[in-house]
């Protein structure tokens, strides 16, 4: 059967629901209720929908510039950590258990997503260097809570170059692998990441698991990442700001953000 206008209604909100209950609460959504599990199965077998498809990640970092904060709870620390790329949970092969792909983008059609990355990446790349350069630049005044968006950064164009050749050899391991990629890709970059030095105002911390975290003292912003404005920060700045579908499918950046921290892993190795 086709949807109604009522499953129209209702689908977007479930798929919030589904993420933010997870990340904030711990609650398990899918998987639990055989009915639901079936509606949402329909959608995702139709192709129209899937390219309207969101991911856990870009809803939980959407969310609260829309609705207001959300409040976690303990329990739901090591999903939303997950979820939000820690624990190595954004690192190559993934393991993404703790959300389900849709049936067309399966794990089966990894090849098909990596593809996807990677013609994204090549046909917005002087928009996505210029973008993840931000990551070295000057950050938004004022502030914007829209953190995927963040509209008022200025990028760093000193590295554009260095950048654009990051970018290369991520798009090269997504279309033929690490393995293939990882020997040009370590001479290029390896010990390029730049110095640990922390932008003005932001400081480090740790949390009650002894994983640094980042603060500043000016605005009360947070980053899991440091903000040293080197290039290493411009790849993860990148990372952290691929949204689904803005720019991407579901699987297609689950691969562009394990692969960007493949290239940020050779970026803090000794220089060859």
């Amino acid at each position: 059967d086709d949807p109604s206008i009522v499953d129209l209604q209702y689908i977007v909100q479930m798929e919030r629901l589904i993420a933010s209950a997870l990340y904030w609460k711990g609650l398990t959504i899918r998987g639990k209720f055989k009915n639901i599990d079936r509606w949402l199965e329909a959608f995702e077998d139709r192709p129209n929908y899937i390219a309207t498809k969101s991911d856990y990640y870009t809803h939980i970092m959407a969310i609260p510039s829309q609705n207001g904060p959300g409040y976690w709870i303990e329990d739901a620390k090591e999903v939303s950590n997950k979820i939000y790329g820690l624990d190595n949970s954004w690192k190559i092969p993934l393991n993404n258990s703790h959300e389900p792909l849709a049936p067309k983008k399966s794990s089966d059609a990894r090849e098909a997503a990596c593809h996807e990355a990677a013609f994204q990446l090549v046909s917005n790349a002087e928009s996505i260097v210029y973008f993840a350069c931000r990551g070295a630049g000057e950050p938004g005044r004022p502030s914007f809570h829209a953190e995927m968006a963040d509209p008022y950064a200025e990028p760093n164009e000193d590295f554009i170059r260095a950048v654009d050749v990051c970018l290369r050899h991520v798009t090269v391991a997504l279309v033929n692998g690490i393995d293939t990629a990882a020997s040009n890709a370590q001479h290029d970059l390896a010990g390029m990441g730049g110095s640990n030095e922390l932008r003005p105002n932001w400081y480090e911390y740790k949390d009650d698991d002894g994983r640094a975290y980042y603060w500043d003292d000016e605005s009360g912003a947070i980053a899991w990442t440091p903000p040293s404005q080197q290039l290493d920060t411009c790849l993860m700045y990148l990372r952290d700001r691929v949204g689904v579908p803005r720019d991407m499918g579901q699987a297609a950046a689950m691969e562009l953000r394990s692969h960007l921290n493949w290239a940020i892993d050779l970026l803090g190795l000794p220089e060859a």
